[in-house]
């Protein structure tokens, strides 16, 4: 895959002052602050397109650009409008009088009217859940379910709402989406793979917490779970900050951190920071940057990160040294490898090899021989997320010969 020239990384809120700005140089290998006294979506693209000349850049926002596939069938539906995408959802809730006004009590969400606040009480999200559920809508994108995001659409009520900052993001992004353009929007308008071929900036959607292990932690791709930041506190953000500074692919890549007092002062600089410098250790050590297969590109889209970390292992958590250790430098075991080698267990040292699936996540340990991995490897059920566009067990079981050659030696 084609490198991008630079990344720009935007944390994002519905206030202009809530929102930072980090860069990262490719070629310099530099990470720094991006000077603004707030900013619009236009002016990072632009920022983007003034970096571009040396290649294309990449220019992500950590909110959500996507919807549910299910919500997208049901606009589909009450509009009659064939909507292909996102993109187009977009450009038709200019015309929905209502669609960005949040709703309080759960009886009136609709596709047409989709934000809501969360009410105080017990089960307010659940009531609103069953309505949309009514209306045939799952209001979760799987990429959140997996990161353990909150539905796009909840703008208050709860901690970690994002629908404000989402509302406000599309506002601005929608009006630029008709008439020429320098700005295409990843995976909507194509792979990641052409778009850096073919644009001058890629617009996509980041989320910290799916970076923060890339970041920090010190493991091979397939044992890096998700790592959870108190972000809030600001003796913790200046100790992730120490573990990124000293972390060994720092100083392996010739990484140069600048503005890091700035991230220490403050949460959003803190999350752009984390979030540039984790996506240009993945460009540098060609990590991927997304899943090798998205669910519902189309609609749901996809996040950047999210391809060089294992989603389906339980979250770690930073803590501050003397409590444990910074989760940086924890030894962290591997799920599986890319091979179904004999593990050293306490079956293998009493005489009986054992063997563990290799698919990422997976936990199933085969006995003494491989018997039954055909079986085992052609259930969706067992591996949902990988290969989910592969439905039938001998497709699987091909697919599964193929990118794990080495169980067959």
């Amino acid at each position: 895959m084609k490198s991008p020239r630079a990344v720009l990384c935007a944390d994002w809120g519905k206030g202009f002052r809530k929102r930072a700005v980090y860069a990262a140089d490719v070629s310099t290998r530099v990470v720094r602050r991006v000077s603004g006294n707030g900013w619009t979506a236009a002016e990072v693209i632009s920022e983007a397109e003034r970096l571009s000349s040396g290649g294309c850049v990449l220019a992500t926002f950590d909110t959500p650009l996507g919807v549910p596939e299910s919500f997208l069938a049901a606009v589909r539906h009450s509009s009659a409008r064939p909507l292909v995408n996102f993109l187009e959802l977009l450009n038709t809730a200019r015309s929905m009088p209502r669609f960005f006004d949040a709703s309080s009590v759960a009886t009136d969400w609709r596709p047409e009217r989709p934000f809501f606040s969360v009410p105080a009480g017990k089960n307010g999200l659940r009531a609103y859940q069953d309505v949309a559920a009514e209306h045939g809508v799952d209001i979760y994108r799987r990429i959140d379910r997996l990161t353990g995001a909150k539905p796009v659409f909840i703008k208050s009520g709860i901690p970690g709402s994002v629908g404000s900052a989402a509302s406000s993001l599309w506002k601005e992004i929608a009006p630029r989406l008709v008439g020429p353009r320098g700005f295409r929007v990843w995976p909507f308008e194509g792979t990641l793979e052409d778009l850096l071929k073919s644009a001058a900036v890629v617009v996509a959607e980041i989320y910290p917490r799916a970076a923060y292990a890339t970041a920090l932690v010190d493991a091979p791709m397939v044992s890096r779970a998700q790592l959870a930041i108190a972000k809030t506190d600001p003796e913790i953000r200046s100790e992730a900050l120490v573990s990124l500074r000293d972390a060994p692919w720092v100083r392996e890549q010739g990484v140069a951190l600048q503005n890091l007092e700035e991230a220490e002062a403050s949460e959003d600089d803190f999350d752009a920071c984390i979030s540039a410098t984790a996506l240009l250790r993945c460009i540098l050590e060609e990590l991927p940057l997304c899943p090798f297969q998205l669910d519902f590109p189309m609609s749901e889209g996809g996040i950047l990160g999210t391809g060089s970390v294992n989603l389906l292992l339980p979250q770690q958590t930073f803590r501050l040294r003397g409590q444990r250790r910074p989760a940086s430098r924890l030894v962290v075991e591997a799920v599986s490898e890319q091979t179904c080698q004999p593990l050293v267990t306490g079956a293998q040292r009493s005489g009986g090899d054992t063997y563990r699936c290799p698919i990422a996540g997976c936990m199933k340990v085969f006995q003494g021989s491989r018997g039954g991995w055909d079986a085992h490897v052609g259930s969706v059920r067992l591996h949902p997320h990988w290969h989910p566009g592969l439905h039938q067990p001998e497709e699987r079981k091909r697919r599964f010969e193929v990118e794990f050659p080495d169980c067959f030696k």
